[in-house]
């Protein structure tokens, strides 16, 4: 079986996965490559879709969002994409998956305090049934996949 990634790759990934915007000259020292060899590498790496973006991670909290909240939405008859599209366009929900079961969606929502909730449910009230829990912590909180090298069997 041929391997998706070689040594390098991986070792490519872990770096940026800690610090994404370290240079391409120190990337090819830690690496010991040339830096023409770490633009290919991360182009090719882009162009096969395993890299997504180069992204900022903002804190709410430092923006005021105190409270997180996970809500399970349950579509009413007839419903489910006026609810998407409705979950698509609130910028309170900063994830949702749409998931099988008797909830259709479950969104994360960051909101700036308790007082927020209710006013942030009711315009789904007509179009689905919302059931909520407050993120008291976060043990896991999003992180990538392993990036470990393959075995060769």
């Amino acid at each position: 079986m041929k391997t998706l990634f070689d040594e390098i790759d991986y070792a490519l990934l872990n770096a940026l996965a800690q610090d994404a915007r370290v240079s391409w000259s120190d990337l090819a020292t830690t690496l010991n490559v040339s830096p023409p060899t770490i633009r290919e590498r991360v182009r090719r790496l882009q162009d096969r879709g395993v890299i997504d973006c180069f992204t900022v991670q903002i804190s709410p909290a430092a923006l005021g969002y105190t409270l997180e909240a996970l809500v399970r939405f349950r579509p009413l008859p007839g419903k489910r994409h006026i609810l998407e599209q409705k979950i698509q366009q609130s910028d309170q929900i900063v994830q949702c998956d749409k998931v099988t079961g008797e909830d259709g969606f479950i969104a994360r929502v960051l909101l700036k305090s308790i007082t927020e909730l209710d006013p942030f449910l009711e315009p789904f009230s007509r179009i689905a049934t919302t059931h909520t829990s407050i993120v008291k912590s976060s043990p896991v909180p999003l992180r990538l996949p392993p990036l470990q090298q393959e075995t060769k069997r």
